[in-house]
Formats: structure tokens, C-alpha cells, sequence
């Protein structure tokens, strides 16, 4: 399901949270593995698939910076400009 993602989306970076992130660097590979193996080379080329540094904070903090960059889009501080 990853690697459909990775094909639909086209990200940079995928960072890994909760019990995928505590579970270590042998399920890490595989899931790199994984991915690499079934997304075409394009998505895949430059993709980055870490673990989280705060794996406890993760959702806390994805959601903050959904808030703060849907508050601060360009067509939200136009409107708050004038």
C-alpha cells in the first residue's frame, strides 16, 4: 500500500511513527525494501524513508503544522493583510 502512495504521490520523504518507529531498523528495511522494490523508479528516486525523532509527539505535532501552514497559505494572509 506504501509504494501505491509513493507511486500516486510522488513524495520526498516518508517518516515512519508509533509502533513501526519503535519496532527498530530490521522492520525499517524491509519496508524500504519493500517500497524501493514496488514504486517506480521515478517516485522512488530521490524518496527518503526515516523513522520519527519524536515518535511520542508525531501526530502532535503533523497536526500543528497542517494548522499553521493552512493558516498562513498565501490566499489566508492576503485576507488578513487587507
Amino acid at each position: 500500500m506504501l509504494a501505491a502512495l509513493v507511486n500516486f504521490f510522488n513524495p520526498h520523504c516518508i517518516v515512519m511513527t508509533g509502533g513501526v518507529a519503535s519496532a527498530g531498523v530490521p522492520l525499517l528495511a524491509g519496508i524500504r525494501e519493500a517500497v524501493y522494490r514496488r514504486s517506480m523508479p521515478l517516485a522512488a528516486r530521490a524518496l527518503e524513508i526515516t523513522v520519527s525523532e519524536a515518535p511520542d509527539l508525531s501526530g502532535r505535532v503533523g497536526a500543528a503544522r497542517m494548522a499553521i501552514e493552512e493558516f498562513l497559505d498565501e490566499e489566508s494572509v492576503e485576507t488578513l493583510a487587507r
